[in-house]
C-alpha cells in the first residue's frame, strides 16, 4: 500500500474522511478532535442500545457545531449486522430473532456427515439457542455429482443428529472456511399466528477486521451526501453506500 504514515493527522493535506480504529474508550475524543479539524468521520465503536444511542447524540453535537457530517457505528456489530438484522424484523415485524455466533476453531470434523455419499469432507459445531435447545451446523463439502438435497436428508435424518435441531450448509471449500476467524448465524421467525409464516436464515463466515473495514469504506462513500450531523447505518439510503458506483449498483441489484 502506497500511504503516507504520519505521527498526526494534521500532517496531511486535503483528508476528505477519516476511519476511526481506536480502542473504545478514545472513539469519542479522537471523532471530536477530527471534527474540531474539520475532518468528516467514520468510526466504529462497539455499542448498543441507550449507550449507543447516547453515544451517537454526543457526536451528532459536536458535528453539527462543526457543520460536518460523521457516521457512527459502522462497523461489523454494530454495523454489517445491524443492517442484516433490521431486513429480517423488516420482512417478519413481530417475530424473534436468533443470533448463533461460533469462532471457527469450535469447528470439529465429523465422521457421520463424511460417511454419506457425495460428501468429501465434514465440519460441524453445536449452540444452544435462546430458549435452551440444541442446534448443530453442519458444513460440508461435495463432490461434484453430489445431490444437494439428498445430502441435506440424510444428515438430518442421520440417528446421531436426530436429538438436536441440525442445519446443513454447502461450501466450496472446508480450507477456506477454516481459514476465516469468526461464523455467525441468524435466523428470524415469523410472530406466532403470522399469515406469511415468515422464517429468514442467513449463516456467515468472515473475518471480523475485514468485515468491519469493508462497512467503513461504504459508509466513508456516504460522506458527500450527507448533511452535518451524525448518523448510523440505519439512516442511510442504501445507495448512498455505494458512493459513485450508485447506478451501476441499482442496475446490477435491482
Amino acid at each position: 500500500l502506497n500511504a503516507p504514515v504520519v505521527a498526526h493527522i494534521s500532517e496531511l493535506n486535503e483528508v476528505d474522511a477519516t476511519l476511526v480504529c481506536v480502542p473504545l474508550d478514545a472513539v469519542m475524543g479522537v471523532a471530536k478532535d477530527l471534527l474540531q479539524s474539520r475532518i468528516p468521520v467514520v468510526e466504529c465503536a462497539r455499542l448498543h442500545g441507550e449507550a449507543f444511542l447516547a453515544h451517537k447524540a454526543e457526536i451528532h453535537r459536536a458535528a453539527l457545531h462543526h457543520k460536518l457530517p460523521a457516521v457512527v457505528g459502522a462497523g461489523c456489530d454494530p454495523g454489517v449486522f445491524s443492517l442484516l438484522r433490521s431486513h429480517f424484523a423488516l420482512l417478519a415485524p413481530g417475530g424473534h430473532t436468533e443470533t448463533s455466533r461460533h469462532s471457527v476453531p469450535s469447528l470439529h470434523h465429523t465422521l457421520a456427515a463424511t460417511d454419506i455419499p457425495g460428501v468429501r469432507q465434514a465440519l460441524a459445531t453445536e449452540s444452544r439457542s435462546v430458549e435452551g435447545r440444541r442446534q448443530r451446523y453442519v458444513y460440508v463439502e461435495l463432490e461434484s455429482s453430489a445431490d444437494v438435497a439428498a445430502v441435506t436428508d440424510a444428515i438430518v435424518h442421520d440417528p446421531l443428529f436426530l436429538d438436536e435441531q441440525t442445519q446443513v450448509f454447502p461450501v466450496h471449500s472446508l480450507a477456506a472456511l477454516e481459514a476465516a476467524n469468526h461464523g455467525v448465524t441468524f435466523e428470524r421467525r415469523a410472530a406466532p399466528g403470522d399469515p406469511g409464516h415468515a422464517a429468514f436464515l442467513l449463516e456467515a463466515r468472515y473475518d471480523e477486521a475485514w468485515l468491519a473495514a469493508r462497512m467503513m469504506l461504504a459508509a466513508a462513500r456516504a460522506l458527500p451526501f450527507l448533511q452535518a450531523g451524525a448518523y448510523s447505518l440505519l439512516d442511510l439510503p442504501p445507495g448512498a453506500l455505494w458512493g459513485e458506483q450508485r447506478a451501476a449498483a441499482e442496475k446490477e441489484w435491482i
